[in-house]
């Protein structure tokens, strides 16, 4: 006995049928796929962003670091004056901060130190050019540190007349903004002229 077969036009419309489905459900698969690797590179480019962001920052405020180095180094009268405590020199007295603080907070972290005019010394103002490309350039304060007796000295000597000459220290706090105003970064330095 043989079993009947069904007439030739029946079994190609079903499998055109088929094939339809199966690549409609691939299409779909490779437009998921598309979609996430371009959700992964957008991703990766604002990650790439961000860190170019954040280290043109620090290298604006290493900039800062260096030009009130050499403005300590020239003898410049905006670099010289300790004692009045303002225009970005300070001399270091941790218990009786500068006005208008009334707090003994470290001057770098009181609330709007660096946005208050003349608490600080620019980088334009030292150089005088400026740093391509950031947001704001670099500012800067110098403070006057106590002095401190050379390697293998000894201060309390010197307060009897003896002992060996002292060195002077400055500390340098400087900040620096990247390409726009949400990247920002501040360093600090020790340093003997």
């Amino acid at each position: 006995m043989q079993t009947p077969h069904p007439p030739a036009n029946f079994r190609h419309s079903t499998q055109r049928g088929f094939v339809l489905i199966v690549a409609l459900v691939l299409l779909l698969v490779l437009t998921i796929l598309g979609l996430a690797a371009a959700q992964s590179t957008s991703l990766q480019e604002r990650m790439a962003g961000n860190t170019r962001n954040r280290d043109m920052a620090f290298q604006a405020a290493e900039a800062g670091l260096r030009a009130a180095e050499s403005c300590l180094n020239s003898g410049a009268a905006m670099c010289a004056n300790f004692t009045a405590n303002t225009n970005g020199t300070y001399l270091f007295n941790p218990g009786a901060p500068p006005p208008p603080s009334t707090i003994t907070t470290p001057l770098w972290e009181v609330a709007g130190f660096w946005n208050t005019a003349g608490n600080v010394l620019s980088y334009s103002a030292i150089t005088a050019s400026s740093l391509q490309y950031v947001a704001a350039q670099p500012e800067f304060i110098i403070e006057q540190m106590p002095p401190v007796a050379a390697p293998g000295g000894n201060l309390g000597l010197q307060q009897f007349g003896g002992g060996s000459p002292t060195i002077q220290l400055y500390r340098i706090t400087a900040f620096g903004t990247g390409g726009d105003s949400t990247a920002t970064a501040m360093l600090q330095s020790t340093y003997q002229p």
